[in-house]
């Protein structure tokens, strides 16, 4: 087995892992988002809902993947995200 197809499969037990344990967003990110495509120790860098700067930082991203000529799925995408963010109960803070 290709070590590509063993991070894949592990991928996909971390996911359904997550989704019993009812981190949905996660595990759709990892099934089918961007950490869907990381590769092993490849850096990567989270924003969470809590954060009150998230939404401000997204959309900073937006703009510059809007210039970078990204597509537009990808900026739907992270406009959805922006959305889930500003509608999410939870209590907010800045960063730690």
């Amino acid at each position: 087995m290709s070590l590509e197809v063993e991070g894949r499969e592990v991928k996909a037990q971390a996911a359904k892992l997550l989704r019993d344990a009812g981190f949905k967003y996660l595990a759709a990110e990892l099934e089918h988002g961007s950490l869907a495509g990381l590769a092993k120790d490849e850096p990567f860098f989270l924003l969470c809902g809590r954060d009150r700067i998230a939404p401000t930082a997204i959309k900073s991203w937006i703009e510059a993947a809007r210039i970078s000529n990204v597509p537009d799925h990808k900026l739907e995408s992270a406009h959805e995200t922006i959305e889930a963010i500003e509608s999410w109960p939870g209590y907010r803070h800045y960063p730690d």
